[in-house]
């Protein structure tokens, strides 16, 4: 799975209560909780460039096979090009309106 946005919806069955664990490597060793409980969907965001593996733990001790979430967010170049293309295209609008209100 991957993102541009640095954020995705996660979505899971279960019949108890879960924790979703969140690490950077594929032996979680430096997981962490981000999610305890009964819900069955989380929405994941604020996450910087990387690779990032989440699995769920049940109370039992149970895992899930692991996910891997790449992030990669658009360049600030790319970024930058479609506000400007934006700008542009506003003012275009605002032109022809204002030569339409002109023309009246």
């Amino acid at each position: 799975m991957s993102t541009e946005a640095g954020n995705t919806l996660l979505a899971w069955q279960s019949d108890g209560p879960v924790r979703l664990e969140l690490a950077s490597d594929d032996a979680f060793s430096d997981a962490r909780v981000i999610y305890a409980g009964s819900a069955h969907s989380y929405f994941l965001s604020g996450l910087a460039d990387g690779d990032y593996r989440l699995r769920l733990r049940t109370q039992d001790g149970g895992t899930s096979p692991s996910l891997t979430v790449s992030v990669r967010h658009q360049s600030l170049s790319r970024a930058l090009w479609l506000v400007a293309i934006g700008a542009f295209v506003t003012l275009l609008v605002i032109g022809a309106v204002l030569r339409g209100a002109r023309d009246e």
